[in-house]
């Protein structure tokens, strides 16, 4: 007689066949996981960057039932409403446009390209107002008070998973942050309370708050009971999200070659209950994601240096059943690739590249949706973190040979001084801390104290 493993709704380990996609940044499933929209780099010739060619980023939408894919052109930033009948997505123009179907529903002027959709309403910045649009008509919900009126990328500001409640967070040069919490009906918003704060993030249902600084995690439950604890308890710092708002919590394996291990992560419940589950996943970056039904875990895949493709992973698998990281022959090419490779560094983020090492700028830019994971460009030891003017918030690896690495902007730290890394392994997490332009790093590399090229190493 056979007998079945249970099927473990966490266990993420079964690789799906889907179209080769190449360099995406930023991944966000259709409500009914239908379909999945992708913002992914295109290079294209330039006479105005030193390197002959620069990074932009398209729309491309993957039908899951017919896997074939849509380009809906340049953009950034996809959100689907709560019906996946609307695809609202940021363009360079700076207006949020807004697609029904293969058709253009609207353009919105925006203070703050992050929205929300609560059904098919779309929840928005003005300045001082939170605005409202559904089906071509849009009206003021409440205003802020005016020393809270959105002014992006100095502040920035996200609805809740139901777009009930807010944050605004206001940046400053000297390494502070003033950063609120409010209700969206009211436009009332009070300070969050909590000191050391770096990072903050809403579960991707209803209103739960997830609060980190560099050595606690804290979470504001919708019946407004907070739960704490210090990050030493976990068996590692990266966090993320189950498709039902669970809290994940451990570490993620370095992404060199990239595919080949899968991580068991821990979900994180305080109450007396316990909820001791554990997922099984595939050690992705970028876009860590489940679609909502919890049936797929998406992320992208290191192919090469600089190369990444779109992974899509089954969950529900028993165990013993899907892959077999140790046989897994996409990573043993992928690692083939990496090693003829003659360059150092690997890209340290899945994002687009937004300016060079050229004239005053001292390194290289690397757009990212805000609190995506940074990874190590190579092996070395953590040897300075904290903030520094500009710059913000940085984390800096020593490498063999004279070199550094720096990372700068980053929101939140995953690892500590005197810390020895891997290549791609995780070390911090995108923010816009210092002086930016939106969310990104800086990546910054000396030799001998002196700036180089890091494309070049």
């Amino acid at each position: 007689m056979r007998t079945n493993a249970p099927v473990d709704p966490l266990r993420c380990t079964d690789r799906a066949t889907t179209p080769i996609i190449e360099h995406v940044t930023d991944i966000k499933w259709a409500p009914d996981a239908s379909a999945v929209a992708l913002t992914r780099i295109v290079t294209i010739p330039s006479s105005t960057t030193i390197t002959g060619y620069e990074e932009n980023q398209v729309i491309t939408v993957l039908d899951m039932r017919t896997n074939t894919l849509r380009e809906l052109g340049e953009g950034n930033r996809p959100q689907w409403s709560g019906s996946g009948a609307y695809l609202s997505y940021w363009r360079n123009d700076g207006y949020l446009h807004v697609m029904l179907g293969r058709s253009q529903a609207g353009a919105i002027d925006t203070s703050d390209p992050e929205v929300r959709w609560a059904g098919d309403t779309l929840y928005y910045w003005y300045e001082d107002e939170i605005r409202a649009w559904h089906a071509g008509a849009a009206w003021t919900v409440s205003h802020v008070a005016p020393d809270l009126a959105i002014q992006y990328p100095r502040d920035d500001a996200y609805f809740s998973a139901d777009a009930q409640r807010f944050t605004i967070t206001q940046y400053s040069l000297d390494g502070t942050a003033d950063r609120y919490v409010g209700v969206t009906s009211t436009g009332d918003a009070a300070p969050l309370e909590e000191p050391g704060t770096t990072f903050t993030e809403w579960a991707p249902r209803q209103h739960t708050l997830l609060i980190r600084s560099n050595d606690r995690i804290t979470l504001h439950g919708t019946d407004g009971a907070n739960e704490s604890a210090s990050l030493s308890q976990f068996p590692g710092t990266a966090h993320g999200w189950t498709a039902d708002a669970r809290l994940l919590v451990g570490s993620i394996s370095p992404t060199v070659p990239g595919g080949n291990a899968l991580d068991a992560i821990p979900v994180w419940d305080p109450s007396e209950s316990g909820d001791h589950a554990t997922a099984t996943l595939p050690n992705l970056f970028g876009s860590r994601v489940f679609s909502p039904d919890g049936r797929w875990f998406a992320g992208v895949s290191r192919t090469g240096m600089y190369t990444t493709q779109l992974e899509l992973y089954r969950c529900g698998v028993a165990q013993g059943q899907g892959l077999d990281a140790r046989a897994d022959p996409a990573a043993r090419s992928r690692q083939a690739r990496i090693d003829a490779d003659g360059r150092r560094f690997v890209r340290p983020v899945a994002g687009a590249i937004t300016q060079f090492l050229q004239g005053a700028h001292t390194g290289i830019d690397i757009a990212g949706p805000f609190g995506s994971i940074i990874v190590a460009a190579d092996d070395g030891m953590i040897d300075a973190m904290g903030w520094v003017q500009v710059g913000g918030r940085r984390v800096c690896v020593q490498h063999a040979r004279g070199l550094e690495s720096c990372y700068y902007h980053t929101s939140a730290a995953l690892v500590s001084i005197g810390q020895h890394v891997a290549r791609g392994q995780p070390i911090a997490l995108i923010g816009m801390t210092g002086a930016t332009t939106g969310p990104h790093v800086h990546w910054e590399v000396k030799e001998n104290e002196r700036i180089v090229d890091p494309l070049g190493l």
